[in-house]
């Protein structure tokens, strides 16, 4: 299912799931409530989805559908680490997941919210925020492992560790999750920290 191709109700009933359930939780959210945010009865909504689980399947559906639409293609980071200075590549990296389709955008931050507010209690979501964690580092290290080879990074540098490190921290802090709709990478303090610390890492293996 391609969310554009839905109708115009339903689209709004998943936006408004999506915007209530990253606020509130999920069981905090009702049926009736979602019906009053959109301004329609509960009724049309078991028309669109059979129940409120199925609407957080269709989010969870949505995120793993477009979670790497906006990253940049592994080649082009490749020839990135070749060149770029240890603030430029970390930066790069960082605005991977930075969608100029502000409506995705706002979308792929709530749902990141709802993942981290449900991973200790939904096996769909830990498997979820695990398996892109993996892909991200698995990415990472394959560009820097370009690095190696290409001379620019030192051989020694453990970079399965790095890219966990680099994975991790972002992710941990949570800083995309809970900035709010109208973040932008770079924004906040906290993460300006992190990205510079990370980037003061790789410089010491930057030949």
């Amino acid at each position: 299912m391609i969310l554009n191709e839905f109708s115009e109700t339903k689209e709004r009933i998943f936006d408004a799931f999506i915007e209530m359930t990253s606020a509130l939780g999920y069981e905090n959210v009702t049926i009736r409530e979602i019906a009053k945010k959109v301004g329609i009865n509960s009724a049309s909504i078991y028309y669109h989805y059979k129940s409120k689980e199925k609407i957080l399947e269709h989010v969870y559906e949505y995120y793993s559908r477009h979670y790497f639409d906006t990253r940049v293609p592994v080649e082009k980071m490749k020839k990135l680490i070749e060149t770029a200075s240890p603030d430029e590549f970390i930066f790069a990296l960082a605005r991977n997941y930075v969608s100029e389709d502000q409506k995705k955008h706002t979308r792929m931050i709530l749902i990141t919210k709802i993942i981290y507010m449900r991973l200790f209690q939904d096996p769909a979501a830990n498997a979820m925020f695990a398996e892109t964690n993996k892909n991200n580092a698995e990415y990472v290290t394959a560009v820097l492992k370009h690095g190696i080879d290409a001379g620019r990074v030192e051989s020694s540098f453990d970079i399965e560790t790095f890219a966990d490190v680099l994975i991790g921290a972002l992710t941990i802090m949570g800083i995309k999750a809970f900035a709010g709709a109208s973040y932008k990478v770079g924004q906040l303090e906290q993460e300006k920290l992190i990205l510079a610390l990370l980037a003061r890492l790789l410089s010491t293996a930057l030949k």
